[in-house]
């Protein structure tokens, strides 16, 4: 997906926790277990299957409910003394042509995320029309499955994607409809065949 100015994100499920309610006196303490159990290894190419299942923006038929998209994902998982360790994901529709963000490990899978801008391109002549026009994040869930219990061979989760044009676009003559779009995806992944 082409973009600019990428800027990585690090989806971390601590962040739900403080915007969670509190009650008068003093905060509950965090009730949340400790991980421990050694996680199955998600490092690695790993081949990564979009399917639609929900979107905004049908009248656009890669962006339909049943259309499917490739991803090549390269998941780095840091060497640490704890069952979860911090990586990193690089995504993109080729092998040449990925981006980077932290990923955030979980009790059996991880989530990362990406955001930042794209142009708004003149369909007429095919040039830009307003730099960074939309704004954009992808947010992505997954959990690992593993047959032997050491290496995982399969990922499974959501992948949510929004966009939307911007204020300063708007002025200047950008427009769509939808202005916002907001699509969810099943993903399915299965690490890429050894050569």
């Amino acid at each position: 997906m082409p973009s600019r100015r990428v800027v990585a994100v690090l989806v971390a499920s601590a962040a739900l926790m403080a915007l969670a309610g509190c009650t008068s006196g003093a905060p509950d303490p965090d009730d949340t277990p400790a991980v421990t159990a050694p996680q199955a290894d998600i490092s690695g190419e790993w081949v990564v299957t979009r399917t639609v299942t929900a979107s905004n923006d049908a009248g656009n038929p890669a962006r339909a409910v049943g259309a499917t998209s490739v991803r090549y994902v390269l998941v780095e998982r840091d060497d640490c003394d704890e069952a979860l360790c911090e990586g990193t994901v690089s995504s993109g529709e080729t092998l040449e042509g990925r981006e980077e963000t932290a990923l955030a490990q979980t009790d059996g899978g991880f989530d990362y995320a990406f955001v930042g801008s794209l142009d708004c391109m003149n369909v007429a002549t095919g040039g830009v029309l307003v730099v960074d026009g939309f704004d954009y994040e992808q947010s992505a869930t997954l959990t690992a499955s593993s047959t032997d219990g050491t290496t995982a061979d399969a990922l499974t989760g959501t992948i949510v994607y929004t966009d939307a044009v911007t204020e300063k676009a708007l002025a200047a003559g950008c427009t769509r409809d939808p202005l916002a779009v907001e699509i969810t995806y099943s993903v399915a992944a299965t690490r890429t065949p050894a050569s």
